[in-house]
């Protein structure tokens, strides 16, 4: 749910328009499970092809992913944070800017509001994995996971495998996530083969 929520409040032109201010600075590859982090670095990162997962520092756990373009470390632009890291999923096309050098672009251009939009949604999808995974049962979890994967499958022909992909973005026991799909299988919500998710009814809001 975070990928496809993330996605339908993505602010596109608020982004372009803050990203366009750093044309010009060098561009490099990075490659595919290069880890990278705004902490104790004085540079944020423009990402402009690819894709990066927002990962948990303390345990690797993955909180989301997003596609470029977008902005990594707006967050340690102002404090020494060191609680998320990103993870290329692919490789990287990026340009680095010192965050002394993007303040000024973002002050002498006027596109602190467009900033303020862009953090605002970065507000918005954190908030909404709270909502999904804090003071919720195991069950309420993977039932939201699995309307993502269904939509993911259904409208952006991705291949995924339920098992894997409910496990990395959350702290589930594989034990526990087996026990409650094979329980869906057995009452005909829904059919998994290999891994994948062929077909979903509509699911029980209570197990």
């Amino acid at each position: 749910m975070l990928s496809t929520y993330g996605k339908s409040l993505r602010p596109d032109a608020e982004l372009t328009s803050i990203i366009e201010l750093t044309n010009g600075y060098p561009e490099k590859e990075y490659k595919k499970w290069r880890k990278f982090s705004s902490t104790n670095t004085n540079n944020i990162y423009i990402i402009l092809k690819g894709n990066v997962e927002f990962r948990r520092t303390s345990d690797e756990l993955c909180m989301f992913t997003l596609d470029a373009p977008f902005i990594f470390g707006l967050a340690n632009l102002f404090y020494n944070v060191s609680n998320v890291h990103g993870v290329a999923r692919s490789d990287l096309v990026v340009r680095e800017v010192d965050k002394n050098d993007f303040i000024r672009l973002v002050t002498e251009h006027n596109c602190w509001e467009a900033l303020t939009k862009v953090l605002s949604w970065f507000l918005c999808v954190f908030k909404k994995r709270d909502d999904v995974l804090v003071a919720r049962s195991a069950y309420q979890v993977i039932r939201d996971f699995l309307l993502e994967i269904n939509e993911l499958v259904v409208n952006y022909n991705r291949d995924i495998n339920v098992y894997d992909y409910i496990q990395e973005y959350t702290d589930l026991a594989r034990s526990t996530i087996i026990k409650i799909l094979s329980d869906l299988k057995k009452g005909q919500y829904i059919v998994v083969k290999k891994g994948r998710l062929l077909s979903m009814t509509t699911l029980p809001e209570r197990y």
